[in-house]
């Protein structure tokens, strides 16, 4: 993953203790689209792991679940907010939700990857289950296959600092009418042939039994 320059340096070390001043870290690869400058909280976390939030991101409540053993020092993570409208969308989908976690050890970057994966969890309810994650590779926003997404959740899992952004469908899919018949292609021939038939037959045996009851009455008849 990339660093996005939030990570910061804060107070007294502690579980999930809030910072109480913030000054980012030179950025030192190009941000995404939608800034991801905007610092809603720093904490700093212990090796023995802890919980960031719930807290209020960008219109969604995000959750940082950090285990023990992630981190062998104290360290800062901060979570950032994006400008969602500038940030480009796929083709029938549209940008509900993102977040930028980065850590660092004393307002420096921390370098490599976590000891243990930490869980990020983003609950909107614009958030559905057909949506995607896209994580920032400092050229472009690319379909995370780790996250899973489910009705209002999106759950992600991350070894090193990154910027995430959630997508739902925008674009209705079409919705099968109750009782609907199936469409019908080309002219009903079949069925008028059958019709037809049926018709010249009743119109012969018509003509048919007529004749029948002619005859038979010729030879009930008076002999001349």
């Amino acid at each position: 993953m990339i660093m996005l320059g939030a990570a910061i340096a804060c107070g007294t070390a502690g579980v999930a203790s809030a910072a109480t001043r913030s000054v980012p870290p030179p950025v030192t690869t190009p941000l995404p689209p939608g800034g991801f400058g905007a610092i809603v909280t720093c904490q700093t976390v212990t090796p023995a792991g802890g919980a960031i939030g719930p807290v209020g991101v960008a219109g969604a409540v995000v959750t940082v679940h950090i285990p023990a053993g992630a981190f062998p020092a104290d360290v800062q993570i901060c979570l950032t907010a994006p400008d969602l409208a500038a940030i480009p969308h796929d083709p029938c989908f549209m940008v509900v939700a993102g977040v930028g976690v980065g850590v660092s050890i004393n307002g420096v970057k921390y370098q490599g990857t976590f000891l243990k994966p930490i869980t990020v969890d983003i609950a909107s309810p614009r958030i559905t289950a057909w949506g995607m994650v896209g994580a920032w590779t400092g050229a472009a926003f690319v379909t995370d296959t780790n996250s899973t997404l489910t009705a209002g959740m999106a759950s992600i899992t991350m070894d090193s600092d990154a910027a995430f952004i959630v997508q739902s469908p925008a674009c209705l899919k079409p919705t099968p009418v109750p009782a609907a018949t199936a469409p019908v292609t080309g002219e009903p021939f079949l069925g008028e042939g059958i019709l037809a038939g049926l018709l010249v037959l009743g119109g012969t045996g018509a003509i048919f039994t007529s004749r029948r009851r002619r005859v038979k009455a010729a030879s009930t008849g008076p002999a001349q």
